[in-house]
């Protein structure tokens, strides 16, 4: 992963938020603003573990709407669908995604 920014940063905040409730064009626009935005990495300081935006879209329980379109955006923008977690696992987000049983991400 490039960089990560706390879970508690506003921008972890908003791009969290986004992919969590499918609002692609917020993502979108939070992409087109902070172009390095899909390569971060968020820290969540309480399970000291560091996990891709990718992690976020395929996060338990999964089935995030619009998760598809997500994940191909975030994708496109440079995300790294093989980036493992640092910290508790080296899990990728299909890992993930599989875990939740979640065919669309």
């Amino acid at each position: 992963m490039n960089n990560s920014i706390p879970d508690t940063h506003p921008l972890a905040i908003s791009v969290v938020e986004a992919i969590k409730n499918g609002d692609v064009a917020g993502l979108r626009q939070l992409l087109s603003e902070n172009p390095n935005l899909a390569g971060v990495s968020i820290h969540d300081k309480e399970n000291d573990a560091t996990r891709s935006l990718l992690h976020v879209a395929t996060d338990w329980p999964g089935h995030f709407p619009n998760v598809s379109e997500t994940i191909c955006l975030l994708i496109t923008a440079g995300a790294d669908v093989n980036a493992g977690i640092e910290g508790a696992d080296t899990e990728t987000p299909l890992h993930w995604a599989a875990s939740s049983n979640d065919v669309a991400a």
